[in-house]
């Protein structure tokens, strides 16, 4: 007894030594560069990150390929889409019109509008305005914007084509709005300007900024090369014709994207302000919001600007800290990138401004997906140990037949097999939301896949362990 608990104290050392090894590697990693670091263990197929300092596009890194196919790499001037980050974009250009006198945020809507109006309600259409449109607050139903085929509809046919209406009274709750709401400031701009929104984008926003490989385009054209967006691990898609521009239509480069942040901090500081003021009854679990961008408040005192967009097969995250004239861009032609540009956010956060800024709800999950990870590794240590133990106690033999032996490696395989089929293929979000290439794992850390595996291995050592028989060794 006294030789097998020596082996029993020396083989427990090395378990937790080995095990404590594995921990530190996955919970510590390599910390020399936290962006790089960030990117390579998301691995997206494509990315370029734009890094303001100090009022001045310090540097652009460069990641992955901007077509797998053809090996062609990411390059300063790969045009990305950057989705709901459109959404700043837009804010910006109505509270240009605002400080020229064309508009007014708290007017009616409707007043500017004729090809489409927002229709009559029990909850009183005059009272949506742009700022309810801004800060998602107007109670509109949504829209989708899947499923269109060529030739697009214009904005306001896109609106009816919805049944756009009133589901509450405006200014009463914020519900984001994916597209209805900044579709409609889309529509007020053309209805002012007298110009399609996309023409007046270009030639009085964005080449004025100096932003000229930015514009709606889907396609490559004389401003340059639009990278293949891909969904799933490296599953080449189409880019998803959208209407409502003004929400989610912007192409653009990290560096334009950066040359906008720089823009979005002057304004900070010679413009009214209106646009970085928190808003009424905008508070949700994601934190508050102003309009068309999301402040974010450190301990002290100083405020930073984001908001992030994702699209099938891209992502991007908005940046400013504009006290300091410090930001930094983000864009992605992958679905892997989703949670990795709200890492980026926080790691530069942490390294630039000495504190994480972290959108809420996915601070929340990754708290939820470090403790499941902690707990599944523990309890696989545990089995171990005890395994281990017992087996320098007893001796195991198979005491079932060989047809249980199949039945549950069968039902191992169902059960992995269902997990993939769940989390790695487009199929519970295309049969519930008729939504083609969106990948569930895409939406989770890195870290889901270790709880996955570790859920897996727990399976295989409770199946193997209910199919032995121990007994005291002789």
């Amino acid at each position: 007894m006294k030789k097998e608990r020596k082996y029993y104290i020396i083989g427990s050392i090395v378990t937790f030594l080995v095990a404590g090894a594995v921990l530190v590697g996955i919970f510590c990693g390599n910390r020399q560069d936290e962006i790089d670091r960030t990117v390579h263990k998301y691995a997206p197929t494509g990315a370029s990150i734009a890094i303001i300092e100090q009022g001045k596009i310090k540097e652009i890194r460069n990641y992955g390929y901007a077509d797998k196919e053809e090996k062609k790499l990411v390059t300063d001037e790969t045009r990305f889409k950057i989705a709901s980050v459109s959404k700043t974009v837009t804010s910006y250009a109505v509270m240009q019109l605002v400080e020229q006198g064309k508009l007014d945020l708290d007017a009616p809507v409707n007043q500017y509008l004729t090809k489409w109006k927002i229709p009559q309600s029990e909850y009183g259409e005059n009272k949506v305005t742009l700022r309810t449109l801004l800060s998602h607050t107007a109670g509109l139903t949504g829209s989708n914007e899947y499923g269109y085929t060529e030739p697009l509809p214009s904005i306001d046919e896109a609106l009816s084509m919805h049944d756009v209406k009133l589901k509450r009274e405006p200014g009463t709750l914020f519900e984001y709005s994916e597209f209805t709401g900044h579709g409609i400031c889309q529509l007020v701009i053309e209805e002012v300007t007298g110009m399609s929104f996309e023409e007046y984008m270009v030639t009085q926003v964005f080449e004025p900024l100096g932003m000229y490989q930015t514009d709606y385009a889907n396609h490559t054209n004389e401003k340059g090369e639009l990278a293949v967006p891909y969904a799933g691990l490296w599953k080449a898609t189409q880019v998803v014709p959208i209407v409502m521009n003004g929400a989610g239509g912007v192409t653009t480069t990290s560096h334009d994207l950066a040359v906008f942040e720089l823009a979005l901090m002057r304004y900070y500081a010679d413009g009214c302000g209106e646009m970085f003021r928190e808003q009424e009854n905008t508070k949700s679990a994601g934190g508050t919001y102003a309009l068309g961008i999301i402040p974010r408040y450190l301990s002290d005192g100083r405020t930073v600007y984001e908001h992030n967009g994702t699209l099938t097969g891209w992502n991007a995250q908005l940046v400013i800290e504009p006290e300091s004239q410090n930001g930094i861009a983000i864009v992605s032609n992958s679905d892997k990138a989703y949670y990795m540009t709200y890492e980026l956010m926080e790691v530069w956060s942490q390294k630039v401004l000495g504190e994480c800024v972290a959108d809420s709800l996915m601070k929340q999950m990754k708290k939820m997906l470090y403790v499941t990870k902690l707990v599944m590794f523990a309890f696989v240590l545990l089995f171990g140990m005890i395994f281990i133990r017992n087996s320098m106690l007893h001796c195991y033999f198979w005491k079932t037949s060989a047809w249980k032996i199949g039945l549950s490696v069968i039902l191992f395989l169902f059960i992995a097999s269902l997990d993939v089929i769940i989390f790695y293929t487009d199929c519970i979000v295309s049969l519930a939301w008729k939504m083609d290439n969106y990948y569930l794992f895409t939406f989770f850390p890195p870290d889901f896949l270790s709880i996955q595996m570790a859920a897996g291995l727990l399976l295989l050592m409770f199946m193997v362990r209910m199919n032995l028989k121990k007994v005291p060794c002789k």
